[in-house]
């Protein structure tokens, strides 16, 4: 699975708290999991850590998604409420489940292109939807943050480019880095498959949590049972 540089600290971050917890038990199948290993997974992922405090463009980066993400959340509520009026109205309502689901998985560009679709419905229709008690507010507002998002997208992409120049040269500490998530989440799935812990070496079960709205900075997954 890809995952973003800017995934891969907060990442490391939890595979380690799961592996520093199971270490006996996974060297107990495969001897190359020593603490030692665990002191060397911690230090390339310290040094990583410490590259991107001094990048002052992740710093910047990271605002404007969290921006970015709380104004996509932002339209939940609005989008939920109007669904409810197009199903009054008999119009089509799959694209409600889709711009939630863009919403949930940080789909910005699938959000924007539904924000369009629904707002030409709602030109279409505004008689009928008025009718079955669509808010007077609620056109300018979807159309409103249709901009805002637009211009934090177009934000976040260019200074993702612009860091992608400043990080190339240090490919190689975020490979090594990702080498490290992806031994620890393959031997720990296996081991803990079919038990509480499974979920903690699952990358792409992790990077949601990574994404999910209600997750505060420097936040795990709750540790399941010993």
């Amino acid at each position: 699975m890809y995952v973003n540089k800017e995934e891969m600290v907060p990442l490391a971050d939890m595979v380690l708290a799961s592996l520093q917890r199971d270490q006996p038990e996974i060297m107990a199948e495969n001897a190359t999991f020593t603490v030692q290993y665990v002191s060397d997974f911690t230090t390339i992922n310290d040094g990583v850590r410490d590259i991107e405090q001094s990048d002052s463009l992740l710093v910047t980066q990271k605002s404007v998604t969290k921006q970015l993400y709380n104004e996509a959340d932002d339209v939940k509520k609005e989008i939920k409420l109007l669904q409810i009026i197009f199903i009054l109205a008999g119009l089509n309502t799959s694209l409600f489940k889709r711009i939630l689901s863009n919403i949930a998985s940080r789909n910005i560009e699938g959000v924007l292109v539904d924000l369009k679709a629904i707002g030409q419905i709602i030109i279409d229709n505004t008689i009928i939807l008025t009718a079955k008690g669509m808010k007077a507010t609620t056109p300018a507002f979807l159309a409103s943050k249709f901009v805002v998002l637009t211009d934090l997208s177009n934000q976040q992409n260019q200074l993702m480019k612009e860091r992608k120049l400043l990080t190339d040269g240090n490919k190689a500490n975020y490979r090594e880095l990702y080498r490290y998530i992806k031994e620890v989440t393959t031997i720990g799935k296996i081991i803990y498959a079919n038990t509480a812990k499974e979920d903690e070496y699952n990358i792409k079960k992790l990077v949601s949590h990574l994404h999910a709205p209600h997750r505060k900075a420097g936040t795990n997954p709750p540790p399941a049972p010993l």
